[in-house]
């Protein structure tokens, strides 16, 4: 027994950049929607819709209401609604890091520019005015 020797145990290999590709473009990534509300909020609206959907004189009217509201509300700001759906939000916790991480790439930037910027006024004060 003292002779056997352990298996030496094997890592995988790390995915390369290609391979998490391919995994990423395989898997829809969803976004995350928070539908409760929205579920509570149409419920009502849906029962509405589909006791109205009968009758072919309210189909006509909704129609035209929604002809009339794509010329009143512009291109844009329908195609940017749609596109804020798909956003993912950063939670709590992201947020607060990244905001501590911009605030301190701006303490540092600019820290740097003010040492570099008295440092040239006082070599181009020593050249100019010969001090």
């Amino acid at each position: 027994m003292a002779n056997q020797q352990k298996p030496k145990r094997r890592l995988k290999a790390p995915q390369t950049v290609r391979e998490k590709a391919k995994e990423s473009s395989a898997k829809p990534v969803k976004p995350k929607r928070f539908i409760s509300f929205r579920k509570k909020l149409k419920a009502p609206f849906k029962k509405l819709a589909s006791f109205l959907n009968k009758y072919k004189l309210f189909r006509i009217i909704a129609k035209i209401l929604k002809f009339i509201g794509k010329i009143i509300v512009p291109s844009y700001i329908r195609s940017s609604w749609r596109e804020l759906k798909y956003v993912t939000w950063p939670n709590r916790r992201e947020s607060r890091r990244l905001t501590f991480a911009v605030l301190a790439f701006s303490v540092v930037l600019g820290a740097l520019i003010a040492t570099l910027d008295y440092g040239l006024s006082n070599l181009f004060k020593a050249i100019l005015l010969g001090k």
